[in-house]
């Protein structure tokens, strides 16, 4: 319930303006620390209001990045990405993040350094992607499910194009689309993950003979975007598989109703990655699938192939790079049911390996340590030069 408000905030100006002067005020020296140097974030105050918070990675991301900034000699202050504030970025050495603020002060006349931080594809890439699956849902299905789509406001992806420097999470195929919309730099870096202590043992006990005919389409709101339609009809006209849903459902109902679910679908809703009902879907399916049409790295994927042993089979817009212990898709249903067919043509032993290497090198890749390692390289390389 309080997931479906903190949504409908998020479309309602003035609940969303309710919400974020309760909720997501400005942040101001975040260590309380006396440095000459200044730092502005823009990115999420309530990634630093809340502990141990399992939803999503990019909270501990968040800290990681905060910290590496505060060992470098830099006094934090932390500002939410959506909205134009008032700021005096003369006041600001470097302003690192995402959104709105980023473009004031590239806006501004003596701008501070400024490091855009991708979480996903570039903005305009992004926004073009998800305006592309809307175009090609309402002329199939006569409806126009909007908000279940990823777009972004202009600004978001001048910030991206103009910042002296962009960092994004994600693969080449990721950076790739922060050059070709006229970004300088371009560095990347893996996301993490929640790992479970038991995600090893979910693996060896998984039984591939009953798993091997289920998948998992894992993903956050924006279930067009990520391809949820797709899914289902390629598993509609096979009643031998059956596809997992597990996402914030709930909030995109009327868009998950309008695909008139068959037999074989089951809809989960959000489900906690740390729980029992996670390890329980885990146990019963051999793979992980996500048409996406825009990612940075779909971290819902990596969440899927680390904690339950899942294949990947993924969109390259995923920015996965499933290496061979994957599949690789393309944004149609054929493609979909094609890759079904080749999956009924691997043996169960086949299938065991896959699961275990994807599993390794999801848990040995995406890690916290991995992240600030590359993310301290980065950032003393940028404030260096």
């Amino acid at each position: 319930m309080i997931g479906l408000f903190k949504t409908k905030a998020m479309r309602n100006e003035l609940l969303l303006y309710i919400y974020e002067a309760i909720f997501r005020r400005p942040i101001i020296n975040l260590y309380a620390r006396r440095f000459s140097r200044r730092v502005l974030i823009s990115y999420s105050t309530y990634h630093f209001s809340k502990d141990n918070y399992a939803a999503h990675s990019n909270y501990n991301e968040s800290h990681v990045i905060a910290s590496i900034f505060d060992n470098m000699g830099y006094q934090v202050d932390v500002v939410n990405n959506n909205r134009i504030a008032k700021i005096d970025f003369s006041q600001y050495d470097v302003v690192f993040g995402e959104g709105l603020p980023v473009f004031q002060a590239i806006q501004g006349a003596g701008s501070p350094l400024t490091i855009y931080y991708g979480t996903g594809s570039h903005p305009f890439h992004c926004t073009q992607q998800s305006y592309n699956r809307l175009i090609y849902f309402c002329q199939k299905y006569r409806s126009l499910p909007i908000y279940s789509t990823r777009t972004s406001d202009y600004r978001w992806g001048l910030a991206a194009s103009l910042a002296d420097t962009v960092i994004c999470i994600g693969n080449s195929e990721t950076r790739q689309t922060f050059i070709d919309n006229g970004s300088k730099r371009v560095y990347s870096v893996d996301p993490t993950f929640h790992q479970r202590p038991d995600r090893f043992t979910i693996t060896e006990g998984k039984d591939f003979s009953r798993s091997r005919k289920s998948m998992l389409w894992f993903g956050s709101y924006g279930l067009l975007h990520k391809g949820l339609d797709l899914a289902v009809e390629a598993f509609r006209d096979r009643s031998d598989w059956t596809l997992h849903i597990c996402g914030y459902t709930e909030a995109e109902k009327n868009f998950l109703n309008s695909l008139d679910l068959p037999c074989n679908v089951v809809v989960h809703g959000f489900v906690n990655v740390l729980t029992e009902e996670f390890a329980d879907i885990a146990s019963e399916v051999c793979f992980v699938i996500l048409p996406s049409c825009s990612e940075g790295t779909a971290t819902a994927v990596v969440t899927a192939v680390g904690n339950g042993g899942m294949v990947p089979i993924v969109t390259k817009e995923c920015g996965y790079d499933v290496g061979d212990s994957g599949f690789v898709i393309e944004l149609s249903v054929d493609d979909i049911g094609r890759t079904m067919d080749k999956l009924d043509g691997i043996d169960i032993s086949r299938l065991k390996d896959l699961s275990l290497k994807a599993q390794s090198v999801a848990c040995n890749r995406y890690t916290v340590e991995n992240f600030k390692c590359n993310m301290s390289k980065h950032l003393t390389e940028i404030l260096g030069r």
